[in-house]
């Protein structure tokens, strides 16, 4: 496997466009991949209900996924930069392999100390998948037709947060909280082996050559991109926006299933069910705002996203009320309402307006930039809730929602206020 840099090679005159087939081959591997980091992202909000009844603390729980945040936080700075000076191949090869052994270990050794470290710095491992997917189809796509590609590769996050909740509930009812680990470990090394063995960096490792922005052949460094946009007040803006956004998503993550087994009183692997409701308005969420943006807001995606937070305050004042006694399809119903406002935001801030204020040259840079300080939120996802439910009930965690979508839209409104979004 290859570990140096991999520098600009020059064009040979022969060198054609990569083949569609060949294309489509490396969009849907790195998709495969992001899809299945969220087999050991989820798995320990899924049996977190199972893991209290068997004697572990919640509080406990709660600063493990804490420490994962701060880890994940961390590495979002860091792992780009790995992959471009190893490649995205290495990168995602190796993040999903240490993921899944890291995952393995606490389903092999169930003690405290085990859980602490390796669910821990397994937000090291998981912080490589992001960056690197997506620099694997900036590398394969060309720019013109990059942004209706990302409208359907940016579906894996959902896909695969719904896909994880259905094996890990299904494995949680048909045999135990342990077995959760083991099987999705096991899923995630596999997946990481088969990006190793058939990933390719990109079309000129094979002597192909894809139609690029006249920078990006002028050999700007990912350094003066990263330092361009950390100048720009709209990316830093976007990620203040995106820390109330990630919080509020990663406590579903993370409580979701806990609160639909404690309060509501679901069987454990019902919670787990009906959890997905949030993806599943996530999905309609992302289809329904692609549309809208591109007819109605194309100019500046970031007003639509300044309604969809807006929207997400009322879901969640809507779901306060019903989801005690709302049953099964009450709560998936309300889950799935805060999931549609809220995957529109999301996808916007952390993905289009990025690309948008990036560029082809520096997005990567500018996404990297929203999501690292997004991502700090994760510090607080994990023991914040719990803190809150155990200090005032849950209630609590929904007003917290609220406060955390109003301070989002206030940090969002002067981007929204701009005429257009246009690269910086």
């Amino acid at each position: 496997m290859q570990t140096t840099r991999p520098n600009p090679i020059p064009e040979s005159p022969a060198a054609t466009s990569p083949p569609v087939s060949l294309q489509t081959r490396m969009v849907l591997l790195s998709y495969l991949a992001y899809f299945f980091y969220y087999f050991t992202r989820k798995h320990l909000g899924v049996v977190t209900p199972a893991m209290v009844e068997s004697g572990f603390s919640d509080t406990t729980i709660g600063w493990v996924q804490t420490a994962y945040g701060v880890c994940y936080a961390t590495g979002q700075f860091l792992s780009g930069a790995l992959g471009d000076r190893l490649g995205p191949r290495i990168a995602l090869t190796a993040g999903m392999i240490l993921s899944g052994i890291a995952t393995l270990a606490f389903g092999i050794f169930p003690f405290m100390g085990v859980l602490a470290v390796c669910l821990s710095i397994n937000g090291l491992f998981q912080s490589t998948g992001w960056p690197n997917a997506c620099k694997v189809v900036s590398q394969w796509v060309g720019f013109r037709h990059r942004g209706r590609v990302m409208g359907v590769w940016m579906t894996c996050y959902i896909f695969g947060s719904m896909v994880a909740n259905l094996v890990a509930g299904y494995v949680l009812g048909k045999f135990g909280w342990r077995e959760v680990f083991l099987v999705t470990g096991i899923a995630v090394i596999v997946v990481g082996i088969a990006q190793g063995l058939f990933l390719i960096n990109r079309p000129e490792d094979r002597g192909h050559r894809l139609e690029r922005r006249a920078s990006n052949a002028s050999g700007a460094s990912a350094k003066g991109g990263f330092m361009l946009m950390i100048r720009q007040p709209s990316i830093l803006l976007l990620g203040v926006c995106y820390t109330g956004l990630k919080f509020v998503r990663y406590t579903f993550f993370a409580w979701s299933p806990y609160y639909l087994a404690s309060k509501v009183g679901m069987a454990n692997d019902s919670a787990a069910y009906v959890s997905n409701g949030f993806e599943v308005g996530g999905i309609l969420g992302l289809a329904a705002g692609g549309w809208v943006g591109d007819r109605y807001f194309a100019d500046n995606r970031v007003r639509l996203a300044l309604v969809a937070l807006l929207g997400m305050i009322a879901a969640v004042l809507l779901y306060r009320v019903i989801s005690a006694d709302g049953g099964i399809w009450g709560n998936a119903a309300g889950l799935a309402a805060i999931g549609f406002f809220l995957y529109i935001a999301d996808s916007i801030v952390s993905g289009t307006a990025a690309q948008d204020i990036g560029g082809a040259e520096s997005t990567a840079s500018a996404a990297g930039i929203i999501n690292g300080i997004g991502s700090t939120a994760q510090l607080f996802a994990g023991i914040v809730p719990i803190w809150l439910k155990n200090t005032w009930g849950w209630d609590a965690v929904f007003v917290s929602f609220i406060v955390l979508a109003v301070f989002s839209s206030l940090a969002v409104l002067p981007v929204a206020r701009q005429r257009s979004l246009s690269k910086a």
